[in-house]
Order: C-alpha cells, then sequence, then structure tokens
C-alpha cells in the first residue's frame, strides 16, 4: 500500500537497475564494481588548487543567476575556439551537472502530453526527466546488427503532432556509439521540417575515438534549434563537483533560470570558479583522460574476442563497452545477478537502457587495466563463457 501522502503521480515508478547496486554492490566482500559511470581517472590537481584558491579570495557566495560571469565568458570562448559555435552571456545558464542540466530543459519545453523521443538504447534517466514535467517518452529502437545507426525513415515514423523534442546522447551511454553526420544532418533536417527541438546530451565528447568529433551544436552558427546538455563529471573526471550547463536560445535560458531558482537558486559557486581552470587547461587534462579510458575499453574488446557467448564491436566512445551476451540464452537482467553470483563483478543489464539494450550487458571501464583483467580472468571461469 502506497502512502496516501505521495503525490500519485510517484506510484508507478520502476527503480532503475542503476539506482540498485549501491545495495547489490554490498552483496559479496570481494566485488569488482564495473556498473556505474564513475570514473577512477584522478580530477586534476591543478584545477582542485584554483579552487582553493578561489574559495579563500571569497568565491564562496551566490553567483548570478545565470552562473559566474567569468565561466559563462570562458565558455563562449571555448566553444569559439573549439567548434566555431557562437553564443552570448544570456544563452548559457551554469547546472549542477548534466541530469540537473536536462532536467531544467524538460522543465522548460514541456507541455502536458509533449512527446520526447530518445534514441535506444538510451540513458536510464531520460524516462523520469520528461515524465517528472509531464511530457512522454517515445522510444526509438536502433539495432544491435545495425551497430545501433538510425534509420531516418524509421525514425520519422515516431514523429508526431506532439513530437516537441529528440535527445542524441553522442558518444551514446550505454552503446558507446558516435552518430554519423548524415544521422545528424537528417535528424536536424526533420526538427526543421516538422518543428521540433534536438537536444545534444555532449556528455562524452572528450572521450570520442573516432574522426567524427563534430559537435552537433555546430551544425548551426548560433543557438536556435538545438539545446546543448553538457557536464564537467566525464570529460574532466569530476562526477563529484556537480557541474555543467546548457546552451540554447535566449527565452528559453531565461525559463530555465527562473525554474532553477525555485530548484537551487544558483550553483556552488567553488566549483564554477574551478570550471574555469578546467577549460583553459582541457587540452592537457583531456589528453590523459582519453588515452587511459582508450587503452582500457581497446583491452576489453581485445579480452572479448577470446571468450565464448560474448561479443562487442570496437568502441566508439565513453568508456563503456557494450557487451552482447544473446548467444548464452540468457537476458540481461538475469545474467546481471549470474555475472554477480558466479564471478562477483558488477555490471549493468542492457535492458535497463531500453528495449534495444535487451541481450546486452554494460560494462564501465573505471577500473585499471589490473582489476579489469581480475574481472575478466574471472567471468572466462564462468561455464557459459567458457
Amino acid at each position: 500500500m502506497k502512502s496516501p501522502y505521495i503525490a500519485k503521480r510517484h506510484w508507478d515508478f520502476e527503480e532503475a537497475a542503476l539506482s540498485k547496486t549501491n545495495e547489490m554492490v554490498k552483496r559479496y566482500d570481494d566485488v569488482i564494481d564495473l556498473s556505474i559511470g564513475d570514473p577512477d581517472y584522478p580530477a586534476d590537481k591543478g584545477c582542485i588548487d584554483k579552487m582553493h584558491e578561489e574559495a579563500l579570495a571569497g568565491h564562496t557566495r551566490y553567483t548570478e543567476f545565470l552562473g559566474d560571469e567569468d565561466l559563462r565568458r570562458e565558455t563562449i570562448k571555448q566553444y569559439k575556439e573549439d567548434y566555431g559555435f557562437d553564443f552570448d552571456e544570456d544563452e548559457i545558464i551554469i547546472t549542477a551537472g548534466g541530469t540537473h542540466a536536462m532536467y531544467l530543459t524538460m522543465e522548460a519545453i514541456l507541455d502536458e502530453g509533449d512527446e520526447v523521443i530518445a534514441i535506444a538504447p538510451y540513458y536510464i534517466y531520460y524516462q523520469p526527466q520528461i515524465e517528472l514535467p509531464r511530457g512522454k517518452l517515445v522510444v526509438y529502437n536502433t539495432r544491435s546488427e545495425d551497430n545501433f545507426d538510425v534509420d531516418l525513415a524509421e525514425f520519422e515514423k515516431h514523429i508526431t503532432s506532439r513530437t516537441k523534442a529528440v535527445i542524441i546522447n553522442s558518444p551514446n551511454n550505454p552503446s558507446g556509439k558516435v552518430y554519423s553526420p548524415e544521422n545528424v544532418r537528417g535528424i536536424l533536417e526533420m526538427a526543421e521540417k516538422y518543428d521540433f527541438l534536438v537536444i545534444a546530451d555532449d556528455i562524452y565528447g572528450a572521450l570520442n575515438y573516432t574522426d567524427n568529433k563534430k559537435a552537433i551544436c555546430s551544425y548551426e552558427e548560433r543557438p536556435k534549434r538545438v539545446i546543448t546538455i553538457y557536464s564537467y563529471s566525464k570529460d574532466y573526471s569530476m562526477t563529484g563537483l556537480r557541474l555543467g550547463h546548457v546552451i540554447a536560445d535566449k527565452e528559453l535560458i531565461a525559463t530555465m533560470r527562473r525554474v532553477n531558482e525555485a530548484v537551487n537558486f544558483t550553483i556552488n559557486s567553488m566549483s564554477q570558479r574551478l570550471g574555469i581552470a578546467a577549460i583553459k587547461g582541457r587540452k592537457e587534462i583531456q589528453k590523459g583522460l582519453y588515452e587511459e579510458y582508450h587503452k582500457r575499453v581497446m583491452y576489453l574488446y581485445e579480452r572479448i574476442q577470446k571468450m565464448k557467448n560474448i561479443t562487442c564491436t570496437k568502441p566508439e566512445g565513453t568508456f563503456y563497452v557494450f557487451a552482447n551476451i544473446k548467444e548464452t540464452g540468457i537476458n540481461s537482467m538475469d545474467i546481471w545477478e549470474k555475472i554477480l553470483d558466479e564471478a562477483h563483478v558488477l555490471v549493468l543489464p542492457g535492458s535497463g537502457f531500453g528495449e534495444a539494450g535487451e541481450g546486452f550487458i554494460r560494462i564501465a571501464c573505471t577500473v585499471g587495466i589490473d582489476t579489469l583483467k581480475e574481472a575478466f580472468d574471472r567471468m572466462e571461469k564462468m561455464e557459459i563463457f567458457k
């Protein structure tokens, strides 16, 4: 029986697989946790020292509602240098990470019943982020046999008169897929044709292992149709600093600001000063991240090639390996439990990322190669992978 004091719209929310990992990791004393995308690569010490210095200098008070002016200016400079994309100080709002950024976006754009298309497999929390502001999630399922590419003709069938936006997460969590320029242009052309928004979830931009590194925002000269969501969590290995931003048309940003004043008022001022240092040192900071995570995902890719009943394609981005376990004959949820119980390795079930993820597991390479080796040495001893 639900408490009568809980709003009825929360009664049917199903707990995501990701939300269960805190308890599952405690099941055995020697669990190797490859579930949550919380990078072990250290945050840059120089940035942390700078944050400490800035705090001592007095940056511990409220910032402007849109965020620290210096951080917004530095971000504008970064996008101009890296992508040739330009925007103004009233077209960006600083947020407490990417999840907060996505929620503010949905709260700002959705009326009850408005639809948002997610390309599956998709990030677990898109559904509640869309449904809490009374929107409706519409899932377009890509096919693993097509390497999760978007079939534009099939995608178009999911567009209705209520379509308000589509989310493009590239590189994609969980699959690591980097969508082609043809896919992105095709979706943008449909957005113009049917008048909906494109939300670019650019969380893993620094961990793109392909030559296709064009940011979705840079398909426009200035913010118009595209809303850019960003987080420092993965690109700078700063998950706990809770820092990100949204770039969009100034009227949308003004709406997000009003919403955020009631939710979070302003963002941690010290984290924002750290963000300035991170942007200035981004090339050197991200070089180390890129090299380490690319080495790890390629190690797992090569290990998996030698195992039975499990396969994966060559990683294109992120620090995840999305492995196909269909040949085991076991569904994603059951094999999730089986790997934990028999190998004491915790991954995530692909079905938690939408129907397109069934038959897969997501493996987060957020531990060093020695630990990844131990995890896969254990998994290789399982009867299903021998």
